[in-house]
């Protein structure tokens, strides 16, 4: 089942605004941004590399929670590298699992309607997957032409 999200008009009417260092770690952690930053957010959760960005906030949490264990657990080195990794290896799946949910999450709390991301996500595949098939079909017109010249 699926739900056709209507686009709204200041998607493409809002310029960039990308937010400073410290507004970008408290959104990585799970803050929200100003309403400036909104198309940003929108940028930042359907873009080619919406995955890794995902990612990236992911590793800014695990780390810090893995080296904090490491140095205050009173273990052997062997069992407090086995149990961190354990967990830390727990988080990166859950974080996996939920990456649509929370990249869906946060263009809601932008502003944007459920489903949106995924929705934007599909029609730039999409698009980048009919050039790709246009540039191939060129380059093979292009070669045909070249062959058939040549004899």
């Amino acid at each position: 089942m699926t739900t056709d999200v209507p686009m709204p008009a200041r998607v493409e009417a809002e310029p960039l605004q990308r937010p400073g260092v410290l507004h970008l770690l408290r959104y990585s952690l799970g803050g929200r941004l100003d309403r400036r930053h909104s198309s940003w957010v929108l940028h930042d959760v359907t873009c080619r590399t919406w995955l890794l960005r995902h990612v990236a906030r992911t590793v800014l949490i695990v780390v810090p929670l893995f080296v904090t264990y490491m140095a205050l657990m009173p273990t052997s080195l062997g069992i407090r590298l086995l149990t961190g990794l354990t967990f830390s290896g727990g988080l990166f799946m859950f974080s996996f699992v939920n990456a649509l949910i929370d990249t869906d999450r946060r263009a809601v709390r932008a502003g944007y309607g459920v489903g949106l991301p995924a929705q934007l996500r599909g029609q730039n595949s999409a698009e980048r997957q009919r050039l790709a098939s246009s540039q191939r079909r060129e380059r093979i017109a292009e070669r045909r032409t070249r062959r058939n010249g040549v004899r």
